[in-house]
């Protein structure tokens, strides 16, 4: 019973993708939505609260997996700077495709009109930064790294990475980095993090 709940529940998002596709988020409704489901909005309701909830879930859909596996992927990693190297290396190559670039523009456009932004970063980027926090703390333990709030190195951690071209992409001022571009910067901005917080 609750693999087919599950099951409908994935066929809604997939329908409620093809609606904010078509029509985008604001002119979007429940009412659209069960229409295209073909069900009442009752039974909609019964699975998600609110547009803003599926219209998360959709996002969470499209690009979390892309994420998944390069959190998951420290989990048992013993070398810091090859780790964190790997990751970074990782994320810029998927935190610059354009599908990722439309959804961080969608989430930041509509957060302002709702409470879309606080949803989408709790289920999203607030989940993947915590498990890079975690790594990091375990290093801490080990004495591989200086001991400081985990959280704040993580996000020091982030800016780095993203310094160089994040604001660029996002504005449309570059739209194509180069493989070799990205390796650089991901080996710039873990030589600056360990330079911050490795013991020497």
């Amino acid at each position: 019973m609750r693999k087919k709940s599950e099951e409908r529940r994935q066929a809604m998002i997939d329908i409620a993708a093809e609606v904010f596709n078509e029509i985008g988020f604001e002119a979007a409704s429940m009412a659209e939505i069960s229409a295209r489901i073909g069900g009442s909005k009752a039974t909609l309701y019964n699975y998600f609260n609110s547009k803003e909830e599926i219209f998360v879930e959709v996002m969470i859909k499209q690009v979390g997996c892309q994420f998944e596996e390069l959190f998951m992927a420290l989990r048992n990693e013993d070398d810091v700077k090859g780790g964190l190297l790997r990751l970074a290396r990782h994320y810029l190559r998927v935190v610059f495709r354009p599908e990722i670039v439309a959804v961080k523009r969608l989430g930041i456009y509509y957060a302002g009109k709702s409470n879309l932004g606080p949803l989408l970063y709790e289920r999203g980027p607030k989940r993947g930064w915590t498990r890079i926090a975690e790594f990091l703390e375990a290093k801490m333990e080990e004495g591989k790294l200086h001991r400081t709030d985990p959280w704040l190195a993580a996000m020091q951690y982030r800016g780095l990475m993203e310094a160089e071209w994040m604001e660029v992409r996002m504005l449309n001022v570059v739209t194509d980095i180069a493989e070799d571009q990205l390796d650089a910067s991901a080996q710039r901005a873990v030589e600056a993090f360990l330079y911050l917080y490795q013991p020497r």
